[in-house]
């Protein structure tokens, strides 16, 4: 019966990850001078659609995805990004307070949702990145999200290295 939340987790993660280049006002360019950790075992890349990267857990069928925006931006508040973000998940509650953070010495926020698709659970981790030139959002979605996708998401956000040049 998990088989249909399969198919829709890229159709709103997708559209999360092109959230945040249309609500910072101009479709800006990607960064080309950052690098993440494989997710390791068990991790398969996917079509990323809009994002950079994506991947996918073969054990619990969660999606793994960055994306960055480059450029002429607006900066808003992380707290307004992540926000903003969430707002595409139907039906969303945040779990627990954000998490303001430092990732690879840049401002980060990490925040925790649950929400409803097409009447199925969503788990949803989402950290944002702020650096000198661009922002980055993680995104970790999945009707369950087990130990090894949120392992694979501290590792990816914990590896997070950007060179200075775009």
């Amino acid at each position: 019966m998990q088989k249909p939340l399969i198919w829709i987790l890229p159709v709103l993660i997708l559209p999360l990850t092109a959230c945040l280049s249309t609500l910072m006002g101009t479709k800006d360019t990607h960064s080309r001078s950052y690098r993440i950790p494989e997710p390791g075992d068990g991790w398969v890349p996917i079509d990323p659609g809009d994002a950079d990267r994506a991947f996918r857990n073969s054990r619990d069928q969660a999606i793994l995805n960055v994306t960055s925006v480059c450029g002429e931006t607006t900066y808003k508040p992380l707290e307004q990004l992540s926000t903003d973000i969430l707002r595409q998940l139907p039906e969303h509650e945040v779990v627990e307070p954000p998490q303001a953070t430092v990732v690879n010495g840049h401002p980060a926020l990490i925040t925790e949702a649950r929400g409803q698709v097409d009447g199925k659970p969503l788990n949803v981790r989402v950290a944002v990145v702020r650096t000198p030139n661009c922002l980055f959002d993680f995104i970790l979605a999945g009707s369950q999200l087990d130990r090894s996708s949120r392992i694979a998401f501290e590792q990816s956000l914990q590896g997070f290295r950007e060179r200075s040049a775009r």
